[in-house]
């Protein structure tokens, strides 16, 4: 039984190290300097099976029963905010399947079946999601188009961008629909009283909306990303912002179904309902500015 302890915690600890050494690679060292390498949901299902794998060989004689508290390395994907409905599901399916790889009593052909579920997969969402790599000379220009980067694919680049139905929330909490967003000309701006660059921005921004507060065709809306809601509401009473104001409830599926990296972010919505993201505060003000001249 000792032994068997042992191999367990041997393996928590070793998926653990791998996984933390994967994300830092990734995410904060990025020598190949990947866009927004924190959204891209193939980096965790290549670190995930890579440590469930190691952690699985290490276990691959272990009873059955113990295998299950190989997911608690799974955790440290929260730290990343990849564990969120439905995607955590994805995670643990490729856990699983990776596990079946590294046991002996596993036929031959279901590992077979197993590695081409998990390549199918990974080449899903590695496809699935743009990959572009930045150069020195990479930036946004005034339309919030990245300039000067190397697209390998993109997929999506000629998709009409719309907001999805995903619900947020008023003072009151009752309940805003993004998918509603439409009609009109929008900024929408997500920030959050944490974030010192959103902090920074907000005497900008409220300067631009009294700006532009007599052109009835322009809304703002600000969506907050705070876990202290009576934070939020303090700042907002006592600041008492112009326009719209939001708060989500479920930040990391926020910022996964709308692509969010960092904050602040702004997006331009027309009366239709599509959308473009800006995400330096300067270029969303140019081209608001430019519609409401033409407007």
């Amino acid at each position: 039984m000792k032994k068997i302890i042992l191999k367990i915690v041997l393996g928590i600890l070793t998926a653990i190290a791998i996984m933390a050494l994967g994300f830092y690679f990734f995410l904060f060292l990025n020598p190949l300097d990947i866009y927004q390498s924190n959204l891209l949901k193939w980096i965790p299902i290549f670190i995930g099976a890579i440590a469930t794998f190691c952690g699985g060989i290490l276990n691959k004689n272990t009873p059955i029963k113990f295998l299950p508290l190989l997911f608690v390395p799974f955790c440290i994907f929260d730290l990343f905010s990849f564990f969120y409905v439905p995607f955590i599901f994805v995670l643990l399916l490729i856990g699983i399947l990776v596990l079946m790889l590294t046991r002996n009593s596993i036929r031959k052909t279901h590992k077979v079946l197993s590695s081409l579920v998990i390549l199918g997969i990974f080449f899903f969402f590695l496809f699935s999601q743009p990959l572009i790599l930045l150069r020195a000379d990479s930036e946004f220009d005034d339309q919030g188009k990245l300039t000067n980067a190397n697209v390998l694919w993109n997929f999506d680049k000629d998709k009409v961008l719309t907001f999805p139905n995903h619900i947020v929330y008023d003072e009151e909490g009752t309940e805003f629909d993004l998918k509603n967003i439409k009609d009109d000309t929008y900024l929408i701006t997500f920030w959050a009283t944490w974030c010192p660059p959103c902090m920074q921005e907000k005497p900008e921004l409220e300067k631009l909306k009294k700006e532009l507060y007599k052109n009835t065709e322009i809304k703002f809306i600000d969506i907050s990303f705070d876990s202290d809601i009576d934070k939020w509401k303090q700042f907002i009473k006592g600041k008492k912002p112009m326009g719209i104001q939001l708060i989500s409830k479920k930040e990391k599926l926020t910022r996964r179904l709308l692509q969010i990296s960092a904050i602040p972010m702004h997006y331009i919505v027309n009366p239709d309902g599509i959308y473009k993201e800006y995400e330096s505060f300067e270029q969303a003000q140019k081209a608001l500015k430019k519609l409401s001249v033409q407007k």
